[in-house]
């Protein structure tokens, strides 16, 4: 029989997404599935909706709103699965998803598998494109999640290893999937890609990702820092990891706002990126975009904050 694989749903207030992102799960080809929904103190009618599904693979447990990433923890403190993925309650997975990715793990015997993501606004494009499957080394994973490739740098749309948490777990902080998805990468040796696109990842006002916080902001070139100095450790002078930092200091800075400008200030950040920068930066993988905004910070800051607050005039 195949191994049980325990899918962890964190949800608080979700019931407008809630139906179609179980539905998507609890109707998987995949069967030996554990369900667990961390009921995160939601106060709508979440949990009504939840308790309407007559599956006994599903378990609640229900907490006091300890944010996304401590009830991820309790997700993986009580997964009984040999393998385990994780799904936000405003997305939805195609049907094959996990019985894909465990073939996947199975066949080239990597303890993390992941593929693509399409991008949800209104109705989602699907393009039809021929399968590819690689297996890759951290290395290469890596540096796809410092330039931000796709969504490599989530911890959704990855069937991971249960026994790969047994030493790790989330933050307690704003920014979680960046400080972890890293850190299971430098645990393993390779990695199961396919290119084929079995996650819809829905774009909206109200998700955590679309919302400008100078908070998260400010938490995200905290945990950029982090990650580059752990990463440095292992692979010194990375061209990638250090334009993750370069990226990171010009996201920030183009918040526009007193915290964030004043922070960035504290913490000598124009001295960072000085020290960062390398015109190497237009060998690499790195998409055109990205480098244009680096080249222009690194000329004047004010030029590339204007250039972005006017773009779409041009």
């Amino acid at each position: 029989m195949n191994g049980l694989i325990t899918v962890i749903l964190n949800v608080y207030n979700g019931e407008k997404y809630v139906k179609k992102c179980l539905d998507s799960i609890i109707n998987q080809t995949y069967k030996n599935l554990e369900i667990l929904i961390i009921n995160d103190g939601s106060t709508d009618n979440t949990l009504k909706i939840i308790n309407e599904y007559k599956d006994n693979r599903i378990r609640i447990i229900t907490t006091n709103n300890l944010g996304l990433s401590l009830s991820r923890n309790v997700g993986i403190d009580n997964a009984k699965g040999e393998y385990i993925y994780f799904i936000d309650v405003d997305d939805y997975i195609e049907l094959d998803t996990i019985e894909y990715l465990y073939g996947i793990s199975k066949q080239y015997d990597v303890k993390i598998s992941t593929c693509e993501t399409i991008i949800v606004y209104n109705k989602p494009k699907i393009n039809n494109i021929k399968e590819k499957i690689n297996v890759e080394t951290n290395l290469t994973m890596i540096k796809k999640v410092l330039l931000s490739k796709g969504r490599h740098g989530a911890i959704w749309n990855k069937l991971i290893k249960r026994e790969m948490f047994n030493d790790l777990r989330f933050e307690d902080r704003i920014i979680n999937d960046i400080v972890v998805v890293y850190k299971l990468l430098l645990k393993t040796d390779k990695i199961g890609y396919s290119n084929q696109k079995k996650y819809y990842y829905l774009k909206h006002q109200n998700s955590i990702t679309g919302k400008r916080n100078p908070d998260r902001a400010i938490d995200s070139y905290k945990a950029s820092i982090e990650r580059y100095n752990n990463i440095d450790k292992i692979y010194p002078n990375m061209l990638e990891n250090k334009i993750s930092v370069l990226v990171n200091i010009i996201d920030v800075y183009n918040h526009n706002n007193e915290i964030t400008d004043t922070y960035l200030k504290e913490k000598h950040a124009n001295k960072t990126f000085k020290k960062l920068f390398s015109i190497k930066i237009l060998k690499t993988n790195l998409n055109t975009k990205e480098k244009i905004k680096i080249i222009l910070y690194r000329t004047n800051p004010k030029i590339e904050r204007f250039f972005q607050k006017h773009k779409k005039r041009y």
